[in-house]
């Protein structure tokens, strides 16, 4: 057998070699080169809203489970002879509180008695003496506001999609004055849609 071995048949092994290192040497040169060639994939991105209907009340304050939407202070007065007249701001600052509703969207303002009401009429306390006040709807304080039972109606609208400011007019009859004192409520203010 070692006779069989010859330099032809040597020769023979190298060149039937050369073509399986090439084609050895062009695989792996496939699977290490990077792909360079030029593409495109095209597809679709879904975008999607939801615009629901509601409420946001604009300059007041949140905080936890608490809202305040502003305050309404008839001022400093000697005495309650005559009509006090006062408005809302609210707590942000500036102006009252606002109210941004969806557009078309129907909304309520309620505001209830007070803490000291008593029947239909809101009061303000300080060491258990009481100043009487009402609040309105409109600044010629013809139209009460409360929560549709003794102390005036609800107030209604509809949402326009845009801030829109809301204004509580307050008024303290003429009354006899109590002894001198910061006298004080608070009025749950209900929005509802």
């Amino acid at each position: 057998m070692a006779g069989l071995w010859s330099k032809h048949t040597h020769f023979e092994g190298i060149r039937l070699m050369k073509p399986v290192m090439r084609t050895a040497v062009l695989a792996l040169s496939l699977f290490a080169a990077p792909a360079f060639s030029a593409g495109q994939l095209q597809g679709q991105l879904n975008v999607q809203i939801t615009i629901g209907t509601g409420c946001t009340v604009t300059n007041g304050t949140a905080g936890g489970s608490s809202n305040t939407f502003g305050s309404l202070s008839f001022g400093n007065y000697n005495d309650l002879a005559n009509l006090i007249d006062g408005r809302s701001f609210g707590s942000a600052g500036g102006s009252s509180f606002g109210l941004q509703c969806s557009l078309g969207t129907a909304y309520s303002i309620a505001l209830n008695s007070g803490q000291n009401a008593t029947g239909g009429q809101r009061r303000m306390i300080n060491s258990g003496a009481y100043v009487a006040y009402n609040l309105y709807q409109d600044s010629g304080r013809s139209q009460a506001w409360g929560d549709g039972g003794a102390t005036g109606t609800v107030l209604s609208g509809t949402g326009t999609g845009t801030n829109e400011e809301v204004i509580v007019y307050g008024r303290v009859p003429a009354q006899t004055t109590p002894s001198p004192g910061t006298y004080t409520d608070t009025v749950q203010v209900t929005i509802a849609w």
